[in-house]
């Protein structure tokens, strides 16, 4: 990772954890019935301290996180993983974790052996998946200068070794389309590409495009078939459910979840996105991208009360989504009045615990 890169990771840390985890959640909130009962498992998160609010919150709403690990290049991977060992060891019904693998050695010799066994201690002590990052195919080079892409031979000995293990690829791969499109203050991701900007690829020469991406993407589905790939963020493809749906078509192999995306469904059409989870309620988990880190602006220590709001803007977060997705009734989400989904328990408990627990593992 540039110096200016892991700048700007430190610079947003902290502005991204006290905001909320992926949209501003109105209040009052809508009461719908059954949130407390059904168990949740947010498969997606990044809550780097042990808070005692938050995991109070976690046990009153009946709710678990994996602690997703990201990225391996910037030097905090080893600490990354011994917090979440942390967590899981304090909390064990509140926590799980996906580790990462380090990227800057890839050049070094016996790369896949050597992943392969520090992959290994990380599934001894608990990780139940892994994460590759977006560094993969849009910002780390090859020899040549060139981009590496996801589907490179170089990273085929981790993916084999993971298929083989029975391990999860959790693949941010991408970034929304929006991020190849001019920037735009009504677009969904306006807010990160703003204050991102070198995210926004629009008029960048030289980066792969989102469909070279998608592409990559779906080579290691095709390369690695008994691999199971998880699209976090919605593969990337939050932009159109019927993108995610061919995918999902073509590869067995292939899984997604919602991260950060619900207010990308909440702008299509209710009856498409409802159809959608009914035709892939086994393919399909809940997840928030709800971030804390405040380990990446160690010059700037977080209060109890900033902690303590943290946790009710999670709670406020994954109410709100509940909303929408087992309501029946209209809602603001992201300052747009919508239509919620209905989905039937059955669907419900598929894509906010059944299917995590079968697809990774977590109890």
């Amino acid at each position: 990772m540039t110096t200016r890169r892991l700048a700007l990771f430190a610079a947003m840390s902290l502005t991204l954890a006290l905001a909320s985890p992926s949209a501003q959640a109105p209040a009052p909130l809508p009461d719908v019935p059954g949130f407390g009962a059904m168990r949740k498992i947010d498969v997606h998160a990044h809550v780097y301290e042990d808070i005692p609010a938050v995991v109070a919150m976690l046990r009153r709403t009946n709710t678990r996180i994996v602690n997703i690990s990201n990225p391996g290049t910037d030097g905090f991977l080893e600490f990354m993983h011994r917090v979440n060992v942390g967590l899981i060891t304090a909390h064990p019904d509140q926590f799980s974790f996906a580790s990462t693998f380090d990227l800057t050695t890839r050049l070094q010799p016996n790369y896949g052996a050597r992943m392969a066994a520090a992959l290994d201690e990380t599934f001894a002590k608990g990780a139940v998946m892994v994460k590759i990052w977006k560094e993969v195919g849009l910002e780390l080079k090859r020899p040549d200068g060139t981009f590496l892409l996801p589907d490179d031979a170089i990273l085929d000995p981790v993916y084999a070794h993971l298929a083989a293990r029975k391990k999860p690829l959790l693949a941010h791969l991408a970034e929304p389309l929006e991020a190849w499109l001019p920037l735009n203050p009504d677009g969904l991701h306006y807010g990160y590409y703003s204050q991102n900007p070198e995210w926004h690829l629009y008029g960048k020469g030289g980066f792969p495009s989102h469909q070279q991406l998608m592409d990559a993407r779906d080579h290691i589905l095709v390369k690695h078939p008994t691999l199971i790939v998880i699209g976090a963020h919605l593969g990337s493809m939050e932009h159109d459910v019927d993108e995610v749906a061919r995918r999902l078509d073509r590869y067995p192999n292939f899984h997604v979840e919602v991260s950060a995306r619900t207010r990308n469904l909440t702008r299509q059409s209710p009856a498409k996105v409802r159809a959608f989870f009914l035709k892939y309620q086994d393919r399909i988990m809940y997840g928030t991208d709800s971030a804390w880190r405040p380990f990446r602006t160690p010059a700037t220590v977080p209060t109890d009360a900033q902690r303590e709001a943290f946790a009710a803007r999670l709670e406020a977060q994954y109410r709100l989504d509940w909303a929408y997705y087992a309501g029946t009734a209209s809602l603001e989400y992201n300052r747009v009045r919508v239509d919620a989904l209905g989905l039937p328990r059955d669907v419900l408990e598929k894509f906010y615990w059944k299917n995590a627990e079968r697809l990774i593992g977590v109890r």
